[in-house]
């Protein structure tokens, strides 16, 4: 499925406030983004859209099998890339700010080789 930036930031942030909170409410997702709830609500409608969200009856945001798929390979990118930079001497915070920028522009080989290089360098 073709995903952009966007959409893989939020599901990314749904799947990490589920694992921290539990439930998730657009309040949450827009807190933790820095954005308006109103943006949050586009967002989800073109998510819900897409298949890769559903709003319980509570009102709770809750990711589907394909939603939940693409926002773990979204963060396991992210978290090794972020791995890898401190590692390499990074301070933590900018580690966090290049990762997101390093996983939206590096694909699926140099990822593969990324994490390859991780285990035999890190591990």
């Amino acid at each position: 499925m073709n995903t952009n930036n966007s959409t893989e930031d939020y599901l990314r942030t749904i799947l990490s406030l589920q694992n921290s909170k539990g439930c998730v409410r657009a309040i949450d997702v827009a807190t933790d983004m820095g954005v308006t709830k109103p943006t949050v609500s586009v967002t989800m409608k073109r998510l819900r859209e897409l298949q890769m969200i559903y709003i319980d009856p509570k009102g709770h945001i809750c990711l589907t099998e394909n939603g939940r798929s693409l926002a773990e390979e979204v963060s396991k990118k992210h978290m090794l890339i972020n791995k890898v930079l401190i590692g390499l001497g990074v301070s933590p915070k900018t580690a966090a700010q290049e990762a997101r920028l390093i996983e939206r522009a590096i694909g699926e080989e140099t990822f593969e080789r990324l994490e390859e290089f991780y285990e035999r360098e890190f591990s």
